[in-house]
């Protein structure tokens, strides 16, 4: 019978695994390792600056980025940021923002129009190619000035007059039936750099038809500074919104839902899992138990030939007994594991002693019929198996 088991930690056999104290003690250096390199990761991650190579982003460093742009505005007590949805750059203008549009062309005439009618100023950087149907009856147009040429304001616009002159892109665009529009910086008959126009919200449109002229690497050039600044910053406020890199609304762009709530979640699992690691069950060490009953391998062979013989299956005793003979030959002359019937047979007659019919018929020769002939295979087995090791 065996023994009962004894109280815990009594030496009774019952193992207890180490209490929560025990394993927060053991685990400290390395949660304290792991948190300090959390940290710092999160440190460097925010003191990083976000950097965009995007065209005309606010915070894309390099030489077609509008980085510098915003910065000038920004020491003028105006506050820029971008936003990624129409809806958004709506409802910042419903509440006074100047809205700068990037890629007018992607937004469709409803979204155009909904922008115009929200109630803030609009600058749009870049007409050619770009369809502005619904925001105004300004039309771009592909008529360019010479390469290189400089063009002057000639308009009474104060904003292009306090440019004075700036160099010429590509593209243009026309009044067209726009009532209250200005063009200024003409580069062909009708056809202008820049153009502004009321819009049905009060507000102003303004539509600088070369967006190089707000870009980093323009932005010293003659008037260009002077004429973007005084474009955008108008208002204390501006959004800026690139509609090619507009991404589709989810839940988490809903008024109602909370900002601090992905946060929370993320905070949340972090502690559910740390939950699960302290308080997981652990199953201890390894516990080797008497076996009931000692069973020696020479019984379990004597039962398992008594299964055989009752089940008259001579075909599957003769087979399991060749094969351990050829695996063990196999062995004993080098052979690999996977050596067919004619290498052992060729290994095994090798020294002459042995004919290759006699092997074959040993190793690989029909059922036996009966009893006695199976004992005859095992006593040949045997003898075979004894020249081999004695040679």
């Amino acid at each position: 019978m065996p023994p009962e088991p004894g109280p815990a930690g009594a030496g009774g056999g019952q193992v207890i695994g180490a209490t929560i104290h025990q394993r927060l003690r053991s685990w400290r250096p390395g949660l304290l390792a792991l948190l300090a390199l959390l940290v710092l990761v999160i440190l460097a991650q925010a003191l990083k600056p976000p950097e965009s190579t995007e065209p005309l982003a606010i915070d894309n460093p390099h030489s077609n980025g509008a980085k510098a742009l915003t910065a000038l505005v920004g020491e003028w007590g105006v506050e820029v940021d971008a936003v990624s949805t129409a809806r958004a750059a709506r409802e910042a203008s419903a509440e006074g923002a100047t809205v700068v549009l990037i890629n007018a062309g992607r937004l469709s005439d409803e979204e155009r129009e909904r922008l115009a009618s929200a109630g803030g100023d609009v600058v749009v950087l870049g007409a050619l190619d770009n369809n502005l149907g619904g925001l105004t009856e300004l039309t771009p147009s592909g008529v360019s000035a010479a390469p290189g040429a400089t063009v002057s304001a000639q308009c009474g616009d104060v904003d292009a007059q306090a440019a004075g002159t700036i160099p010429a892109g590509r593209g243009s665009v026309g009044l067209g039936g726009a009532e209250g529009a200005t063009g200024c910086f003409p580069v062909a008959d009708g056809m202008y750099g820049y153009a502004t126009a009321p819009l049905p919200s009060g507000g102003t449109l303004r539509v600088l038809a070369w967006p190089d002229t707000a870009m980093n690497s323009q932005l010293t050039n003659q008037g260009n500074a002077a004429l973007a600044i005084r474009a955008i910053g108008v208002s204390k406020r501006v959004v800026w919104y690139d509609a090619a890199q507009a991404r589709s609304r989810s839940i988490w762009d809903e008024p109602s839902m909370p900002r601090f709530l992905p946060v929370v979640l993320v905070q949340l699992t972090i502690a559910a899992l740390a939950l699960a690691i302290v308080q997981g069950r652990r199953f201890g060490r390894v516990v080797v138990e008497d076996l009931p009953a000692v069973v020696r391998s020479t019984e379990t062979t004597i039962g398992r030939g008594r299964l055989y013989r009752r089940a008259r299956d001579r075909g599957r005793a003769a087979t399991a007994l060749r094969a351990g003979t050829a695996l063990r030959l196999g062995k004993r002359l080098g052979l690999p594991t996977g050596a067919g019937r004619g290498e052992l047979i060729d290994a095994l007659c090798r020294d002459g002693r042995l004919r290759p019919a006699d092997v074959d018929r040993i190793l690989y020769g029909p059922t036996p019929p009966d009893d006695r002939s199976l004992s005859d295979l095992a006593a040949q087995l045997d003898r075979l198996e004894s020249e081999v090791h004695s040679s």
